[in-house]
């Protein structure tokens, strides 16, 4: 983002895949088509690499090689003759003729090749998904530098030609293969946790959906977003998608990086880097990058926005809003001119954005309104550790943001008081949304009378389970679990604001009250 600086651009590419196709982007050999067309808004796909292993070995014994005359077009997983052999991605089986499998991923562009079975588990026209176990590996003999022997042989193709319609080629898939991404926890910290959705798009857009922004701003963003950089925060201008260049590499060069394309980049990343301890994978993180962009757009931090915020606050429609972050925000080259047709294309992205991800009534799951998970809310309101103060500017960000959203009490030390905290997780969970704002008498009569709690009041910490309140007279707290060491998390007016903490009195002062028909959080 920056004054003067043009769209980046990717030579020599003919169409965007759909994500998590999308490392492959950079081996397509073909001009540029419409950005118009190039939102991968598939909620479907999968974080981290583009393909997985294929096999339970991760190292490959025998690498891509095209130099001299003898050349190796895949990868040799020196695997045991009846090893598992796993589809690098979904798709539909295409061929099974001979020693190989072919699998056919989005759009017909992509096929991934397997080579040397003892047996077959698919055929012809089965449809397959990722890690899904295809045959066991073989026995076989290839020219040199290949194998000899047990092992798998593993291509991956990509239709050259105009629109991707050309012959399939062998392309370099080192860089491809890799883990999926990590199963996310119930941990939920925009910041710092992670972050729900099916791929980088669908995370930023709940994000800015669960972060004050309605679902036209979001898709606003991300719009641009995907113009900019894929989404793909440790990506620098004018690389392919899926080149990671690190904030140590990034930071002196005066192009721009990260997911809104910060120029130059050491713009965002000296302070973050100085904020986070010199912390790069924190500084590449999704999660980072977002809260940082959040920050600016409300005119806090080192880069305020402010007024770029108001702007893309003020839009009505996804288009609006798409434009103004261009025009406010990104301010590319040309972005002054309202007929520019990059505006075009980033409000086709947004509106395909909007299609894909908001549809639901609310963002789904982890760090914003309701995700259903009790502990995840009141984990991301309150700090982890003890000896807070009483006032706001004591309380975490989040918290400081959430409870005058879904509780709005005020009155004397309201970021302190242990009932309003408990209906804030409890409301903004979505867990009971008819949850008393404030006053542990009369949430005990709600909880005891509701019909929708099980109150336990001869019960001992061993019995609880997380997400259990705990109620007595004059004050009220949350059972979490583990807690960076602790396993509550409460506020006690006019002394703390929400913080981590352990249980007493359970059973004796405290009963316990459990959801009933708790909602299925979402991850």
């Amino acid at each position: 983002m920056g004054e003067g600086k043009s769209l980046p651009i990717i030579g020599g590419v003919a169409f965007f895949l759909m994500l998590p196709l999308i490392i492959v982007i950079a081996m397509l050999f073909t001009a540029m088509g419409s950005l118009g067309n190039a939102a991968e808004c598939n909620s479907g796909g999968t974080e981290g690499a583009a393909f997985g292993w294929p096999t339970e070995k991760h190292e490959a014994a025998q690498g891509w090689d095209d130099d001299g005359p003898e050349k190796h077009t895949g990868l040799d997983y020196e695997v045991a003759k009846g090893s598992k052999v796993m589809a690098a991605e979904e798709g539909t089986v295409v061929s099974t003729e001979g020693d190989w499998i072919k699998i056919r991923h989005q759009d017909a562009a992509v096929e991934t090749w397997y080579e040397f079975f003892e047996s077959k588990s698919v055929s012809v026209g089965d449809k397959v998904t990722r890690g899904e176990e295809i045959g066991k590996s073989g026995t076989g003999t290839e020219g040199a530098p290949g194998l000899r022997g047990d092992h798998l042989h593993f291509e991956l193709r990509v239709r050259t030609g105009e629109n991707g319609t050309g012959a399939l080629q062998p392309q370099d898939p080192t860089d491809s293969v890799g883990a999926d991404a990590t199963t996310g926890t119930s941990t939920c910290s925009c910041g710092g946790g992670p972050l729900v959705g099916g791929n980088n798009q669908e995370k930023a857009f709940n994000f800015f959906a669960s972060n004050g922004y309605s679902k036209e701003q979001a898709a606003g963003i991300v719009g641009n977003m995907i113009h900019e950089s894929s989404v793909e925060p440790a990506r620098l201008q004018n690389t392919p998608p899926g080149q990671i260049t690190h904030p140590s590499e990034a930071r002196g060069s005066s192009l721009g990086w990260g997911i809104v394309q910060w120029t130059p980049a050491g713009k965002m990343i000296n302070p973050s880097m100085e904020a986070t301890s010199n912390d790069e994978a924190k500084v590449e993180s999704l999660e980072w990058q977002l809260e940082f962009l959040r920050k600016q757009l409300e005119g806090e931090g080192p880069l305020a926005e402010g007024p770029a915020g108001q702007q893309v606050k003020a839009a009505q429609s996804v288009e609006d809003a798409a434009v103004a972050f261009g025009r406010y925000f990104e301010r590319f080259a040309g972005s002054n001119d309202l007929s520019n047709p990059r505006y075009t294309e980033r409000k086709n992205t947004a509106r395909e954005v909007f299609e894909t991800f908001g549809g639901g009534d609310a963002p789904a799951g982890g760090c914003g309104a309701g995700n259903g998970d009790i502990v995840a809310t009141a984990k991301m309101l309150a700090w982890d550790t003890p000896g807070h103060g009483k006032d706001e500017g004591d309380a975490t960000e989040k918290y400081q943001r959430a409870m005058p959203d879904w509780n709005g009490s005020t009155g004397d030390d309201p970021f302190s008081d242990c009932g309003v905290f408990v209906a804030t997780v409890m409301r903004m969970s979505g867990a009971d949304p008819d949850y008393p704002t404030r006053t542990t008498g009369v949430q005990e009569n709600y909880l005891r009378n509701s019909g929708k709690y099980d109150v336990f009041d001869d019960i001992t910490e061993d019995q609880l389970k997380p997400g259990d309140i705990l109620i007595g007279p004059g004050h009220t707290y949350l059972f979490v679990g583990e807690f960076n060491g602790y396993n509550a998390a409460s506020a006690s007016l006019h002394g703390h604001v929400p913080e981590a903490g352990n249980t007493y009195s359970i059973g004796q002062q405290f009963a316990a009250a459990r959801l009933k028909n708790p909602p299925t959080p979402k991850s």
